[in-house]
C-alpha cells in the first residue's frame, strides 16, 4: 500500500486494543472467582486451612481406606492438564486477562497474535501451577490423618493431671507434630503434670495411658 507524499505513516498501536475488552473481561471474571475462593473457600480452595499442624484424628476404617485409595490414585496419576478443574479456569482466565491487559498497554506495537499467545501460555501455566499447589496441600492434609496405630505405643507428657476417676490431657508427638489428647487411665496411680506416660489405647481424640515404667515391666 502506497502512502501519499507528505502523509505521515500511521503505526498500528490500536491493533491490540481490539482484544483489550476480552482481556479485561477475563481478568475481571477470573479475578472475582479467585477473590471469592480466597475469602469463602469457593470450590474447596481451602485457603484458610492450616495444612502444617492441623491433624485429623480418625479411627473409621472406611475413611482410612478412602484416604489410602485417594493417595494411591494421586501417586499413580501422571502430569495432565487439569482442564476439568474449575480452579484451573478461574486462575487461568485471571492471569490470561492480566497478561493481555499489561502487554496491550505497555507494548501497543507488539503484534496481536504474539500478545494472545503469551497471554494463553501464562494463563495455562499459572492455572496448572495453582491447581498443582492446591492438590499438593490437600494431599498433605490427607497424609496428616492420625489413626490409633500411629499413637498406640508412643510416649506422652501429662499437661493436665488426672487419675482413674478424672480425665486429663496428655501431649504426644506424632507425625512430626505435637497433638493434645484427652487422657484416661485404669491404672490406680495418678499422674501429675510433666509425668511421662505410655499410650495403650485410643478412641477418637481420647487415649488410655499407663505409667512410662510399664515398658520395663
Amino acid at each position: 500500500m502506497r502512502v501519499p507524499f507528505g502523509t505521515v505513516p500511521q503505526s498500528e498501536p490500536s491493533q491490540n486494543l481490539t482484544m483489550l475488552p476480552i482481556y479485561r473481561f477475563c481478568l475481571i471474571i477470573g479475578g472475582l472467582f479467585v477473590a471469592l475462593s480466597a475469602l469463602v473457600g469457593l470450590d474447596g480452595a481451602d485457603f484458610d486451612q492450616d495444612f502444617d499442624t492441623d491433624l485429623e484424628i480418625t479411627d473409621d476404617p472406611d475413611t482410612n481406606r478412602q484416604g489410602e485409595a485417594a493417595r494411591r490414585k494421586s501417586r499413580g496419576r501422571g502430569f495432565q492438564l487439569p482442564i476439568l478443574s474449575f480452579r484451573f479456569w478461574t486462575f487461568g482466565s485471571c492471569f490470561f486477562g492480566l497478561t493481555g491487559v499489561v502487554l496491550s498497554i505497555l507494548r501497543p506495537t507488539m503484534p496481536q497474535f504474539i500478545v494472545a499467545a503469551i497471554s494463553v501460555a501464562m494463563g495455562v501455566l499459572c492455572g496448572t501451577s495453582m491447581v498443582g499447589v492446591l492438590r499438593s496441600l490437600r494431599g498433605r492434609q490427607a497424609d496428616s490423618l492420625v489413626r490409633p496405630r500411629d499413637v498406640i505405643g508412643l510416649l506422652g507428657t501429662v499437661e493436665i493431671p488426672f487419675d482413674r476417676t478424672n480425665r486429663g490431657k496428655v501431649r504426644v508427638s506424632v507425625k512430626d507434630s505435637v497433638v493434645d489428647f484427652i487422657a484416661l487411665t485404669e491404672h490406680p496411680q495418678g499422674f501429675d503434670r510433666g509425668a511421662r506416660v505410655l499410650v495403650v489405647e485410643m478412641q477418637r481424640n481420647k487415649v488410655w495411658v499407663v505409667p512410662e515404667d510399664s515398658l520395663s515391666q
